[in-house]
């Protein structure tokens, strides 16, 4: 069974999860120089934007 979880960082990116491990985070302050990857810009800018979780089970 694969297990899927998003995590959205209070004031920052998108963490995708499978089975415990994060794979890749996400940007979502829409900043970033390495689009779609998070590359940090989120706290240079300030970027504001609250927390929340998904998890998905297969």
């Amino acid at each position: 069974m694969t297990n899927v979880k998003i995590k959205v960082e209070e004031n920052g990116p998108l963490l995708v999860e499978v089975d415990g491990k994060t794979t890749v985070t996400l940007c979502r302050c829409g900043k970033s120089q390495s689009q779609p990857s998070c590359d940090g810009t989120h706290a240079k800018i300030a970027f504001k934007a609250p927390s929340s979780e998904i998890t998905v089970t297969d």
